[in-house]
């Protein structure tokens, strides 16, 4: 992948090359009932992560220059003397075997006995909450008998080796398992779209939820269309089932779904493709495991490593990329950032944007719909760490002015579309926020005079503020006030806010105002912070309100019984700049950092760089480690993950050097010792 080697980056990340101990597709290691954590911060011993013995640090294959390519490699011959015997092909194997397309030599992974005829072919949240069970490798063969299970008709023959494998094979982009057709299904195994509708809608789902307004969401109201993923082997139904039902674009970071994007058009897209397809999985399964009283990680590791594997053997075939392989990467990253590992992260977002320059044009990138996602999933990424690390851009100000403008053009053409609406104005808030990173980057590598940059700050700071109060009436119609919050627990004493106000929280479709404003009260904060003034008492006024804004938004959001999920995931970030603001007494300080607590249990693991700012902070180095005193709310789960993501944070610092050291500005820009004296003084 030109001059950065993703190749050796996933190698890395998988250790494909290597000899584990224990095959991931058995699971982790049996652990005592009260496991230990990482050392942080000085507190406690020492611990040995649980998962060494995965495989996923073994380090770098042979070089891939040097693998020959598959059709160069001789096939394996039978022995001189020997009678060869033509195996039967099975379609009873094993899950690595049929991965690998080969028979043997490998840790075999059962599939799931088939469901007795006329139970559900999908999983959905109305059903059993306990993932489905993985078999041990059996003894004995079942016979010849196995060819007339139902699944046969899901599964594919397995190769022998010495078998001539098919062209369609090789290639990711062919579906793993055959695809059963039917005049209702198309070549993706979707469920057509009644004629009058388009399946490129460009109507949204916003939160999933149905309501009575009268607003507009666009020119078509085809419900969303779930693909048709029944001849998968039941985990991975299951799991697809459980991400369909309980994974939404708020889990991703963003305002809205173009189309119900994630749900539809990103899952018929896995279907063809195994790489994007476990991954997808993977997240998947890490969610569930964290709403299951019995969850374990183990099972999300074993998808994750399939998908970066599958991946990696994409490029070593050096296949020519396609925008599966584009969001295969997104996706990956997007476990990344969950798991707190902004190192690896910034791996995928390179080989992300050189999959990027060479698919698209920024003209071309927003006439389907698939590439305006794509394009609004990786700024995110591109613009959080360049705005908190002082960088500029890796994406040219001609890609999101191309956007901004794109979707201002679908506005004007549709008046009544609140979808468009939301969708500019998100694009002209990443437009705005790709000039503050500019701006920033440009003053640490002293580009710009002291005068220009107080007057271009000033500049962009009447732009943040136009653009909040240009917003259409429409999006922040009152009627769609959230002031029913009847069944929500009573107040607290110890709150900081009252989040039962009204005017903090929208309802759908008018949820994603919510977030736009929230989003507006951190960039703002952000900003304000970066000016190079000694604040004025009216200026620290103005910060104590953005960041209280973002209190009240945040616990709204967390008590209102009809929030979306993924709603608090989608505040994280705002919440993290609030918190370098909360006052310094003792009640402040646990409410903010009992919030971090509940966006753990979700699964969204802060960063030991950013731990280690709060600490400062707090001036209470144990949060380094855990948030609450004595444990309170960690269960055995979340160390476990946290002592995953935070082996793979250790072994990153080996292994890309150079990223770490990009990665240790992000978050450093967060002027602790400014922001603790500001709040000292609230």
């Amino acid at each position: 992948m030109g001059d950065y080697h993703y190749h050796h980056f996933l190698s890395s990340m998988a250790g494909v090359g290597g000899q584990p101990n224990q095959s991931p597709l058995e699971g982790p290691p049996q652990m005592s009932h009260q496991p230990q954590v990482l050392a942080m911060g000085g507190h406690g011993p020492p611990m040995p992560n649980p998962y060494q013995s995965l495989g996923y640090f073994t380090g770098f294959p042979e070089p891939i220059m040097f693998n020959a390519p598959k059709s160069q490699r001789s096939r394996r011959k039978s022995a001189p003397g020997l009678d060869h015997i033509k195996h039967r092909r099975t379609r009873s194997g094993c899950f690595t075997c049929r991965s690998r397309r080969v028979k043997g030599k490998r840790e075999c992974l059962y599939p799931e006995p088939a469901p007795p005829k006329g139970s559900g072919g999908s999983t959905s949240k109305e059903s059993s909450s306990t993932a489905p069970s993985q078999q041990a490798s059996p003894t004995s063969s079942r016979g010849d008998d196995d060819d007339d299970d139902d699944r046969d008709s899901k599964l594919e023959p397995i190769m022998d080796e010495d078998e001539e494998e098919p062209q369609s094979t090789t290639s990711t982009t062919a579906p793993m398992f055959p695809l059963r057709r039917s005049s209702t299904t198309s070549s993706f195994g979707l469920q057509r779209v009644p004629t009058g509708y388009r399946y490129d809608s460009e109507t949204p789902s916003f939160d999933g939820n149905k309501s009575s307004s009268p607003l507009s969401t666009g020119t078509a109201t085809a419900q969303s269309h779930r693909p048709d993923w029944t001849f998968l082997p039941h985990e991975l139904q299951f799991y697809l089932g459980y991400f369909y039902e309980n994974i939404t674009h708020y889990h991703y970071g963003l305002i809205s779904d173009a189309g119900d994007f994630f749900r539809t058009t990103l899952v018929g897209l896995a279907l063809r493709n195994e790489a994007l397809l476990y991954a997808i999985v993977a997240f998947s399964a890490y969610h569930h495991a964290l709403h299951n009283p019995h969850g374990r990680i183990n099972e999300f590791l074993q998808y994750y490593n399939h998908s970066v594997n599958n991946l990696l053997e994409c490029l070593k075939r050096k296949e020519k990329y396609s925008i599966a392989t584009l969001l295969t990467i997104l996706q990956l990253a997007t476990i990344e950032e969950y798991l707190g590992d902004w190192v690896n992260l910034m791996g995928h977002q390179k080989a992300a944007l050189e999959i990027f320059t060479q698919l698209f044009t920024p003209q071309t990138i927003m006439q389907s719909q698939t590439g305006r996602a794509a394009l609004t999933w990786y700024g995110r990424f591109d613009l959080f760490v360049a705005i908190m690390g002082s960088f500029e851009t890796t994406l040219p100000r001609e890609w999101y002015l191309e956007a901004a403008t794109y979707h201002d053009s679908c506005t004007a053409a549709e008046p009544d579309s609140v979808f468009w609406k939301f969708e500019a104005c998100s694009a002209k808030m990443q437009l705005i926020s790709m000039e503050m990173a500019m701006l920033y980057a440009r003053r640490v590598k002293e580009e710009v005079t002291a005068e220009d940059f107080a007057a271009e700050h000033q500049r962009l700071s009447r732009c943040l503020d136009d653009w909040k109060n240009g917003w259409d009436p429409a999006l922040v119609d009152p009627s769609h006030l959230v002031t029913d919050f009847s069944g929500s627990r009573a107040p607290d004493p110890n709150d900081i806010v009252n989040p039962f106000t009204s005017g903090a929280l929208f309802q759908p479709p008018l949820f994603p105002s919510t977030v736009l404003t929230a989003s507006y009260h951190s960039m703002s904060l952000l900003h304000d912070s970066q000016s190079g003034i000694r604040p004025t008492g009216e200026a620290k006024d103005k910060l104590r309100e953005h960041a209280y804004k973002i209190y009240q938004i945040f616990e709204a959001v967390e008590f209102w019984s009809h929030s979306p999920p993924g709603g608090l995931i989608a505040l994280q970030s705002a919440l993290a700049v609030a918190a370098l603001y909360v006052q310094r007494d003792p009640r402040h300080q646990m409410w903010i950092r009992r919030k971090f607590v509940l966006l753990e249990a979700m699964g969204y693991i802060f960063p030991a760089t950013m731990r280690v700012r709060m600490a400062e902070l707090f001036a209470d180095d144990t949060c380094t480690r855990w948030w609450l005193p004595n444990d309170e709310g960690f269960p055995p789960l979340l160390q476990n993950i946290r002592a995953y993501a935070d082996e793979r944070n250790a072994m990153a610092a080996t292994t890309q050097r150079d990223t770490v050291q990009q990665i240790r500005h992000v978050f450093s820009r967060m002027n602790i010792r400014e922001a603790a004296r500001k709040a000292a003084e609230n």
